[in-house]
């Protein structure tokens, strides 16, 4: 089964997916990350990439990426992307928005940044 993943709202949910909602949808679970579904999750999650570590599940891809970004910028920072890249196109501003920082979109021939690209937009930096 081909599938698309330009944007996670707009491509149905892959049968595996389906399949593990329909099995954990029995009886009732208490909402707003207080379950036991979270809390296997949150857990699984701190073994992988440490106890310290804070976990967000947020609904929608914007909001990963946004939260992600903020994580590692300051308003006054830069992010530089490939000029075909999804947070260059398809986020609508929300990374600067919520961020403060700028997105500059970088043209490349084949949708990937190399460090020759990167250097030749470090000006001002020792």
């Amino acid at each position: 089964m081909k599938r698309g993943f330009a944007s996670d709202n707009n491509a149905g949910i892959h049968p595996e997916i389906l399949r593990a909602i329909e099995q954990a949808n029995q009886g009732h679970a208490v909402a707003y990350g207080n379950d036991p579904f979270t809390d296997k999750a949150v857990s699984r999650l701190k073994e992988i990439f440490g106890g310290n570590t804070d976990i967000y599940f947020v609904f929608i891809g914007t909001a990963a990426n946004v939260l992600g970004l903020d994580a590692i910028t300051k308003p006054d920072h830069s992010v530089l992307c490939a000029q075909t890249s999804h947070i260059h196109e398809d986020e609508c501003g929300a990374p600067e928005r919520w961020t403060g920082c700028k997105v500059i979109a970088l043209p490349v021939s084949d949708g990937k940044l190399t460090i020759a690209d990167i250097e030749k937009e470090m000006y001002g930096i020792d």
